[in-house]
């Protein structure tokens, strides 16, 4: 049987870091999973964090949200630098573990450690925070055309005049 979807299949993260994703810091080494557990993001979409309420009220106040903007919903709700905060440390404690979170936290690291860790774990993760907390939106396309996913792709059924007024109603219509 062929599967369409095979999540046993190894992703190129997990090729590239079999043994998970090396961190050094402060002359210690840490390892973080190869692959981001669907969990480790639960802090972050919270409903006492409420990044999604917030979010939402952002872009329902104006469709060009300025600084000013967030800036004045961030004071309407005070607790949110410190439970986002938090937020980012239970990540990483569900990321690394209870024991090797506690070993990390010993040493101290700083708010701008933390910010430079988790950045760079975004990167290597693939996650794009704007696109999880953004509204539900289709994706535009940004290009003109699309290119066929190989250079030996033929399609029978399309017509030499391809692009050209055809007898059914566009999908949009």
């Amino acid at each position: 049987m062929s599967f369409v979807i095979d999540l046993d299949a190894a992703e190129r993260r997990e090729v590239q870091y079999p043994n998970g994703i090396p961190i050094k810091f402060r002359d210690e080494q840490f390892v973080y999973p190869a692959e981001l557990p669907a969990r480790a993001l639960d802090p972050l979409l919270s409903d006492e964090l409420d990044l999604v309420g917030l979010l939402g009220d952002v872009i329902e106040a104006s469709e060009n949200p300025t600084a000013a903007t967030v800036i004045d919903f961030l004071f309407k709700r005070p607790q949110l630098p410190r439970r986002f905060v938090e937020a980012i440390y239970e990540v990483h404690r569900t990321l690394l573990g209870k024991e090797e979170y506690e070993r990390f936290e010993s040493l101290g690291p700083s708010l701008p450690a933390y910010v430079r860790l988790t950045t760079g774990l975004i990167k290597v993760y693939g996650v794009d925070l704007g696109k999880l907390f953004g509204p539900g939106a289709s994706s535009e396309n940004d290009g003109e055309m699309s290119s066929p996913t190989s250079a030996d792709s033929t399609t029978d059924s399309t017509p030499e005049g391809s692009g050209a007024s055809q007898d059914s109603p566009d999908s949009s219509d």
